[in-house]
């Protein structure tokens, strides 16, 4: 008698935690904006980013998470949330971010990739993982791993100024 009643139970906390994940499934943007519930709105499209940066001059910076991925979730609350890491990226890129177990369709430099097959494309094997890009979309850097606040700071720095171009990251970190 007890066994039916615990199955009910089970069933009805299972549908109703189902059904609270929401009524629709939110659009691609929004879930890439709210991983880990942080909603943040500097996020743009990939397709945008690459029209605007080469328009502008700035640089493109992807991050590349899974929904999975606990340090993927860390950096998009307290690297991303940083002050100062908002800053350098309102100053120098367009942040996009790329779901690479995704199989939506995104252009890139003209070619049609699924998320994946993007994250694929920069070699990307675990995540986080930051690509950062021209103005171009042609690869500058690519950083595996979760990345505190203070040092992507001076790396989104060392980037967006293309110091790159004229000293290494070493020299440029002992000097910043």
């Amino acid at each position: 008698m007890k066994t039916p009643i615990l199955l009910t139970l089970l069933l009805t906390v299972l549908l109703v935690s189902c059904d609270s994940q929401g009524d629709a499934a939110p659009n691609q943007s929004d879930s890439a904006n709210q991983v880990s519930g942080v909603d943040y709105d500097f996020w743009v499209s990939i397709e945008d980013a690459q029209e605007m940066a080469y328009d502008e001059g700035k640089h493109i910076v992807l991050d590349i998470y899974a929904e999975w991925c606990g340090f993927c979730r860390r950096m998009n609350e307290e690297t991303y949330g940083d002050e100062r890491v908002q800053e350098a990226l309102n100053s120098y890129y367009y942040p996009v971010r790329i779901d690479a177990e995704s199989n939506s369709e995104i252009t890139f430099l003209g070619e049609t990739y699924t998320k994946s097959e993007l994250a694929m494309q920069f070699g990307v094997g675990s995540y986080p993982t930051t690509v950062f890009l021209s103005p171009t979309g042609e690869p500058i850097a690519v950083q595996p791993g979760f990345i505190d606040p203070r040092e992507f700071h001076r790396m989104l720095t060392y980037v967006g100024t293309e110091r790159y171009e004229t000293e290494s990251y070493q020299e440029f970190s002992a000097a910043n």
